[in-house]
């Protein structure tokens, strides 16, 4: 070290007697500051409560239950004694309109309804049941995803809220640091370049808050498109406990997703069946009526029965087959992605639950040590045993090991609450 006249090192021990009892109180607000960010915010609504608005307020939610009815009324309908409406023809000849002195005329009319073909009807009624259930499967599924949708929003929105509150007790304290460094520089204390490391690592800091800030409102403006109200969703009030007090099974196979697919599986095969029994156009048969008018004719009335069949044709009934094996190879096809993706799904949350609990453990231990690391730099700055380069990284380590406390805080609530919505439990 240089050397420094004797009325300096007294200027200097000092200040540093100023500065350590500045510090204690800084060390004290830090404390306090420092249990403040850490601490849940107020949050104005339940977790429970903000998934119930979200499905309320889901516009899939209306629209898939129309399809249900819908598809409910076609089933019924298939019930009926005829696939379609009786047709009904008339035809009138006269032989007048061309000049005749004959005075023929006819008048002819006839009524006939379409018949199912073999088979048709049942399989008509079960494409439509498997449609229905299809709607219903889009219900599940669609609930399942905007409670996912509440739940990511909630935990980036908690885990910014906490960044934040980390952030402003760092920057508070870095104002602190910043106005004693303003003051030793101008007693020439300290060198302009530490000061500059202070003012560049507040200026650093004060941007990220803004950044977070920007970003926290963004995820509100989703909330409020979901739920109706910014509020953030209190999801750190939910522990283990419900995990606990449900009996929870993780089977894959009856995840909602898992179930759609297959509910659009048998519907394909469902609309496949009722292709194969449409071989043709449906038949009609019905009763015809003639009445002929003719001078000196003893008959003209008949009365008959008309029936009339198209006869089948590869170039309809191929297309239309070739097409629900398409669609049938696309469902199953469907079936086998979704199993895989539910199953990877399935694996990645528990592993997250777990390495979250164990994140949580050495991140606390991290940030309490660092934490008394960089106390401990500020006061051997205070007293010139230490650069302030040295306590602006220990200050800068504690406050990562922070953020990632937080951040493994709400890992391990959200995939706990991720659990239990895929084993269909809303809490």
């Amino acid at each position: 070290m240089s050397v420094i006249s004797r009325s300096h090192r007294q200027r200097i021990k000092a200040r540093a007697h100023s500065f350590s009892f500045r510090s204690s109180r800084l060390r004290g607000a830090l404390f306090v500051v420092g249990a403040f960010a850490m601490a849940p915010p107020c949050l104005a609504e339940s977790f429970h409560e903000a998934i119930q608005s979200a499905w309320d307020r889901d516009p899939a939610n209306q629209s898939f239950a129309v399809d249900a009815k819908a598809s409910a009324k076609n089933a019924r309908a298939a019930q009926s004694w005829f696939p379609d409406g009786p047709i009904v023809a008339g035809q009138y000849l006269d032989d007048h309109f061309i000049g005749s002195n004959l005075g023929y005329t006819t008048y002819q009319g006839s009524i006939s309804v379409p018949l199912w073909l073999p088979g048709q009807g049942t399989a008509t009624m079960r494409t439509a049941l498997a449609d229905e259930a299809v709607a219903k499967a889009r219900i599940k599924v669609q609930h399942l995803l905007s409670a996912v949708r509440v739940l990511d929003l909630a935990s980036n929105a908690t885990l910014l809220q906490k960044k934040i509150g980390n952030l402003r007790a760092t920057s508070a304290l870095l104002s602190r640091v910043a106005q004693s460094s303003h003051q030793g520089l101008r007693a020439g204390e300290i060198a302009a370049a530490d000061f500059d490391a202070v003012i560049g690592e507040q200026g650093d800091i004060d941007a990220q808050i803004a950044q977070s800030e920007q970003a926290l409102e963004s995820a509100r403006a989703e909330l409020e498109s979901l739920t109706g109200t910014d509020d953030i969703p209190d999801i750190l009030s939910l522990d283990g406990r419900i995990l606990g007090n449900q009996t929870l099974t993780l089977d894959p196979s009856q995840d909602p997703r898992i179930q759609m697919a297959q509910a659009v599986s048998k519907s394909a095969k469902a609309s496949y069946a009722l292709a194969r029994h449409s071989y043709m156009p449906a038949p009609q048969v019905g009763v015809q009526v003639v009445k002929q008018g003719q001078f000196g004719s003893p008959w003209d009335t008949q009365v008959g029965v008309q029936f009339s069949m198209a006869l089948p044709s590869e170039a309809r009934n191929t297309p239309m087959i070739m097409k629900e094996v398409k669609a049938m190879g696309a469902a199953e096809r469907d079936a086998v992605l979704a199993q895989r993706q539910v199953t990877t799904e399935y694996r990645r949350t528990r592993a997250s639950l777990g390495s979250a609990l164990s994140m949580m453990r050495h991140t606390n231990s991290a940030r309490q040590a660092l934490d008394a690391r960089a106390q401990d730099l500020e006061h051997a700055w205070s007293v010139g045993e230490t650069p302030v380069i040295e306590y602006l990284r220990a200050r800068r380590a504690a406050l990562d090991a922070g953020q990632r406390s937080a951040e493994a805080d709400v890992i391990w609530h959200a995939a706990m609450i991720r659990m239990s919505l895929m084993a269909g439990r809303y809490p």
